[in-house]
């Protein structure tokens, strides 16, 4: 699941800088994320390698919080960024759009729709004779909160996927997406 670790990656630096939502992205942007995250990715690798990153989920969220705390600290980080035409705060504010238009495009509709396959499954929930009712009951709860958030992650504006749509194979590149 490096794919995920990879991602929660790119988030982590929303969540040092806390910035507010920048305007919508350009190719210039995007190039950049790409250029930036080419560099930044064997330190995060090696971080969560040393910090024994399972890759999963909880591992993950872990080490997220030390390693995008000790970004900020790392002046050669800065200079990363800066040669790539962003600061830290603009970088965190353009790493979450990138990340959330590239998410919206493999999860969404065009992509495996994640959300139909959840509404799928609610069906099959529903409709199982197997399944006792009070079980049904939580089971479609936890699925519908589930499909809620991914309806967070996948709302992104169209111009942001579009500007995100041309660097796809660099960008499944850096998230080491597998189809």
């Amino acid at each position: 699941m490096r794919c995920w670790r990879f991602l929660a990656m790119a988030t982590a630096f929303v969540l040092a800088a806390q910035v507010a939502w920048c305007a919508g992205l350009g190719a210039k942007d995007v190039e950049g994320f790409i250029g930036a995250m080419q560099e930044l990715k064997p330190y995060f690798d090696q971080f969560a390698d040393e910090a024994e990153d399972e890759g999963d989920g909880t591992s993950t969220a872990r080490i997220m919080g030390d390693w995008a705390q000790s970004l900020k600290q790392q002046h050669e980080i800065e200079g990363m960024l800066q040669k790539h035409g962003f600061t830290f705060e603009n970088w965190a504010a353009v790493s979450q759009q990138v990340t959330q238009a590239y998410m919206a495009i493999k999860l969404g509709k065009d992509g495996q729709d994640v959300l139909g396959q959840m509404q799928q499954s609610v069906k099959e929930i529903e409709a199982s004779k197997d399944i006792p009712a009070e079980y049904k009951t939580q089971m479609v709860a936890q699925m519908r909160q589930s499909m809620a958030e991914m309806e967070k992650t996948l709302a992104t504006s169209p111009e942001n996927q579009e500007a995100v749509r041309p660097f796809l194979s660099q960008l499944d590149t850096i998230f080491e997406w597998q189809e």
